[in-house]
Formats: structure tokens, C-alpha cells, sequence
């Protein structure tokens, strides 16, 4: 990966075709898996005495499956080699886990009320329309436990990276590999915007994890702690 060039989705499509981003991820799945290795500190916390069924929404290569024999995860992601990254990672690591293809917004391979945690990091502002991003949290809310406690994290729509594009909205950032430019999409939040998406779910915000020092994810991204406050209503 060299110089990342981030756009604004309008100033992009003038020119280009609109990028189809499971084909994006699905090729950069290789080295995406090597670029993303390090653990989140804030994930490694939540999980660390947890037991039970763990759904992790838009898994990706399954960085955020920590060792734990008390947890057996289940691994959702659009893309197909994400999931072949993933389903590796669990096995060399010996995490118990299940792997299913499906866009965030689509989670009616579960049942309701099936989970007692959940993990929703760095994905939901890939979801390409307000629609998709409302139906992938009501579809969270549903799938989890009445009680339940879950993670989300977007991206920091304040960090100074994110000037060129006034800090909101639509946008692509690139991806270079073996000379290929690759534009992945991402919806940068006002964090009020964040937090009302969630609160207007039915989740309770137990906590805004704060910036750390020396961990580069809680710097370039919000971090919440959610409750899932009511019985899903059918």
C-alpha cells in the first residue's frame, strides 16, 4: 500500500465507475489480513471474561476473535476471501468459531435474541447507503440478547486526514496493490449523527471509550459500549 488518496464519492463517480466493493475486498483480502494484525486493545478488554455466543459483524479476517475457550464466535462478512482469511486465522489460533457470508444488513441467517455479545468494528461505515447502515443496526439489535452487551466503532470523522472531504459523508479511499488502485468506500458519521443512529435502535450507550495515548485504533476511531435495553418486538 502506498499514499492513500481519499475522495469524495460525488468528485469520484464524475469521472469513474461507481467501484463494486465486494470484488474490492475480496481481492485485497491477502494483504489486508497482513496490514491488519494488530489487536485493539478496547476489544481485547470486552472480551476478555466473556462466555457465550459472540456475533462479530463484518469480521473481516477475524482480527477481533480473541482466544477465549469460554466464547464460541460467529464471523459474518460480505466477502467471501475475507472469510477464508478469517476462517484460517480461527484455526491456527484454535477459536471456536462459524463463518458466514452476508452483508451486515442481512443477518436473517439468525434468530432472534440469539447472541450475548456483540462486535460491530470498522464496518458499519462501509455500508453504502443511510438505509443499509439503519438496517444493520436494527438487524444487530435483533439478533442480540435482551441485555446484551455489544462494541461498534466507526471511524473518527474529525481526524485532520479527513480536511479535504469536510470531515462528513460519502467517500473513497484507495487501496494500491501490485500497481492495481482499489476504492474502498466509507461513510464518515458526525459523531451526534453516530450516536442518535444507535440510541433511536434501542441500545443504551453504557460508554465513549476516550482517546489512548499509545493506541493508534482508539485515536483514528469512536468507540462505544452498547446495551441492548428492550426485548426485540416481533
Amino acid at each position: 500500500m502506498t499514499n492513500i488518496k481519499i475522495i469524495s464519492k460525488k468528485e469520484f463517480l464524475k469521472q469513474n465507475k461507481k467501484p463494486n466493493q465486494k470484488k474490492i475486498w475480496n481481492s485485497i483480502a491477502k494483504p489486508w489480513k497482513t496490514y491488519i494484525v494488530k489487536k485493539i486493545p478496547i476489544v481485547e478488554e470486552f472480551l476478555k471474561d466473556k462466555k457465550g455466543l459472540v456475533l462479530d459483524l463484518g469480521c473481516g479476517a477475524g482480527r477481533n476473535m480473541i482466544p477465549n475457550s469460554n466464547i464460541f464466535y460467529y464471523g459474518v462478512d460480505f466477502s467471501a476471501k475475507q472469510l477464508k482469511q478469517a476462517e484460517k486465522y480461527a484455526k491456527k489460533n484454535k477459536i471456536k468459531a462459524k463463518f458466514f457470508e452476508s452483508s451486515a444488513d442481512d443477518l436473517s441467517n439468525f434468530k432472534n435474541e440469539m447472541f450475548d455479545y456483540g462486535l460491530f468494528i470498522s464496518a458499519l461505515h462501509c455500508l453504502e447507503t443511510k438505509e443499509k447502515r439503519k438496517k444493520a443496526i436494527n438487524e444487530f439489535f435483533r439478533v442480540l440478547t435482551p441485555n446484551a452487551e455489544a462494541l461498534i466503532s466507526i471511524w473518527n470523522s474529525e481526524d485532520k486526514r479527513f480536511k479535504s472531504v469536510n470531515y462528513h459523508g460519502d467517500v473513497y479511499m484507495s487501496w494500491k496493490e501490485n500497481n492495481i488502485l482499489y476504492m474502498r468506500y466509507y461513510y464518515l458519521f458526525h459523531n451526534q449523527e453516530f450516536l442518535d443512529l444507535v440510541k433511536d435502535t434501542g441500545f443504551k450507550i453504557l460508554r465513549f471509550y476516550e482517546q489512548r495515548e499509545k493506541d493508534r485504533f482508539s485515536r483514528k476511531n469512536w468507540i462505544i459500549k452498547i446495551k441492548k435495553n428492550n426485548l426485540y418486538k416481533k
